[in-house]
């Protein structure tokens, strides 16, 4: 068995010949596998170099056929030979997976094609929403004092800082740490010892509370659905020039985003130990005890959710809180790292996404991302491959 991969445009091309069978099946299941991984949302499959086609084989192609298909891309086969295509068509297969005998091809042209944005390092799509400009609040003090603030995470809310989930400031005493928060979800690193995020997502009845020793929060609806993929495959593309491609979008000094995405690397920091305990310090080297830095990029190949707020001029409110990320930006931003996760193509509604990201098992960490300007090349900053962020206006004099 004999598998070659072809890229053209934003369809992966696999020329497949030999015998697909139970064996050979596996390896391919890992190379479609690999694809999705790599961001194709559009699969190709040249099977007229296949002689033999197993149950096992069909089953792997339906499989990733109706993957494809959740994530609003496609898999279709473009060529089979005889005993291929015949075998297709005695399991009742060749309606789906033929190029053009199925509704696939209908279902494309049907797909509005969104807005492109100019960026050196990315190639960036946006879509208009109908959200209007968000309120913004601080919450606590960025010096993280020892009182703390319950904060409600209905599915308009959206929120970063330091906090826990638990029942009261005395049950989070000890476990405050990076805390994220999106349409009605919610997770945070606990400094208990535990090596595992916990989380909280909101059902009937039951809203997520979060008790923040100080965070910043923004409500509403997002004005635009960006996304964007890098162009090329060994450079991701940073923060900031995410942050930028949002800025165009907002028309506002101070914007929020929320956004999905593939990891290149995270140059990130998070806390060993509640800054509720007695006896904090950031000075070094004392400072190592209460926090962990990234040497380097780190959580490549993961997938994230992003939360964070970017100003070119911040409030006299807001300032404490946020940090240069650029010449042109301050912000704050945290992140959820998760095994890795398909985006689906088209319009996306970021309750969907939270709840999919948010999932048993599927969290490794929450962090608080960095620009280290210590670097020769003048700051080194988390690079995402690609992803699709919510952009959030805030509107002017909101900050409380």
């Amino acid at each position: 068995m004999e598998i070659v991969k072809e890229r053209a445009g934003n369809a992966v091309h696999l020329r497949l010949s030999g015998r697909l069978d139970n064996h050979w099946s596996q390896s391919l299941d890992e190379a479609l596998h690999e694809v999705a991984r790599e961001g194709a949302r559009h699969v190709r499959l040249d099977c007229s170099g296949v002689t033999y086609l197993s149950s096992a084989a069909a089953a792997v192609l339906l499989k990733h056929h109706r993957d494809a298909a959740a994530l609003h891309g496609s898999l279709e086969i473009s060529a089979a030979s005889e005993r291929a295509r015949n075998t297709l068509r005695l399991m009742g297969f060749v309606e789906l997976l033929l190029a053009g005998s199925g509704s696939g091809a209908a279902r494309r042209k049907t797909l509005s094609i969104p807005l492109p944005l100019e960026s050196e390092r990315a190639t960036y799509e946006s879509r208009i929403l109908d959200g209007r400009k968000s309120e913004l609040s601080v919450i606590g003090d960025p010096e993280l004092k020892s009182s703390s603030s319950a904060l409600s995470i209905y599915r308009d809310v959206f929120a970063l800082g330091v906090g826990a989930l638990g029942a009261n400031h005395d049950d989070c005493r000890e476990r405050f740490g990076e805390f994220v928060a999106a349409a009605g979800g919610a997770a945070f690193m606990p400094t208990d010892g535990t090596a595992t995020p916990d989380y909280m997502v909101s059902a009937v009845g039951l809203v997520p509370t979060v008790h923040a020793l100080s965070a910043i929060t923004f409500r509403g609806a997002p004005s635009h659905q960006l996304r964007f993929e890098s162009n090329t495959a060994d450079a991701g593309v940073p923060l900031s020039d995410v942050v930028r491609a949002s800025a165009s979008l907002a028309a506002t000094p101070t914007f929020g985003i929320v956004m999905a995405a593939d990891i290149a690397g995270l140059v990130c920091t998070r806390l060993r130990r509640s800054p509720a305990r007695e006896g904090i310090q950031f000075d070094f080297p004392a400072v190592r005890d209460w926090l962990s830095f990234t040497s380097e990029r780190e959580f490549a190949r993961f997938s994230c959710l992003v939360v964070g707020v970017a100003s070119a001029s911040p409030s006299a409110a807001l300032a404490p809180f946020v940090r240069p990320m650029s010449d042109e930006h301050h912000g704050h931003f945290h992140a959820v790292v998760s095994a890795f996760r398909s985006l689906p193509r088209g319009k996306l509604q970021v309750g969907d996404i939270v709840t999919a990201w948010l999932q048993p098992r599927s969290l490794v960490s929450v962090v608080h991302l960095l620009r280290d300007a210590r670097t020769p090349e003048g700051g080194s900053e988390s690079e995402f491959q690609r992803g699709a962020c919510w952009v959030f206006p805030i509107a002017e004099g909101s900050a409380s």
